[in-house]
Parts: structure tokens; sequence; C-alpha cells
């Protein structure tokens, strides 16, 4: 590919003849992001950064092709792992029970009921707070 036909080049020579001009930085910069060629819009702002009476302009331009590159990353979607789902699908039945099971106790010792805090009653609280089916009671639309 020529240099002629470069759109990058044909806008690079356009930006040496106005240096100081900085709506044309900005469009030099635009068009590299646009055309995914951030790389070479920086390779030639390194390139006139040896150059003594372009350095300050040059290091701007370096800065506005970080500025768009680091904009233009996207984050990666989360995903949940799997032993954070299984163990949020454990913890309302669980905490569910050990609250049935603590007030039980509590209830017990007040009403002076010992029969309330038999295994068979605290058994049964705790598997009726596991059969609940709390994850499609408290499902999110997504």
């Amino acid at each position: 590919m020529s240099a002629d036909a470069d759109p990058i080049e044909t806008a690079w020579s356009a930006l040496l003849a106005e240096w100081e001009s900085p709506e044309r930085h900005k469009a030099f910069v635009a068009l590299a992001a646009s055309l995914g060629r951030l790389p070479d819009a920086a390779r030639h702002y390194r390139e006139c950064g040896a150059d003594p009476a372009r350095a300050e302009r040059a290091k701007q331009g370096i800065d506005a092709v970080l500025r768009v590159a680091y904009l233009a990353l996207a984050p990666l979607p989360r995903r949940e792992h799997e032993i954070t789902r299984k163990a949020r699908a454990w913890l309302l039945p669980m905490s569910v029970a050990m609250v049935l099971v603590v007030f039980t106790l509590m209830a017990a010792q007040a009403l002076h009921q010992p029969s309330l805090a038999s295994p068979w009653v605290l058994g049964a609280e705790v598997l009726g707070a596991l059969v609940v089916p709390w994850q499609k009671l408290f499902a999110r639309d997504e």
C-alpha cells in the first residue's frame, strides 16, 4: 500500500504542515481511533518527540492517543463463579434455618416448654427451611 493511499499517512502529512493546530491533532487522533490504528498514531508522535521544536505537542499527542485507547477498553463481562453461585443458593435457606432454630430454643426456654426444643421439632424446622424454593421466590429477571 502506498503512503498516498494510506489515510493515516495522508493525515499525518497534513498534521505536519499545521503542527500548531490543536484541531488538526484532535482530528488525527480521531481518525486513527476510527480506523483502529492508534499504535500508528502513537508511533508518529514518538518519532516527532525527538525534535525539540515539536516535543511538547508530540507529548500531548501521545497523551491524547493513550486517553482514547483507555476509553476504548471495555470491561470484560463478569460471570459469577460456580462456587459463589452455589454458596449463594445455600446462604438464605441456611440462615433462615438457623434463625428458626435459635428462635425456637429461646421460645422453649422462655415458655418453660422443653418439648419445643426436641430434636424432632428442630429437625422439622431446618428441613422446612431447606425445602422452600428460595431461588424462585427471589429470582431476578435477567
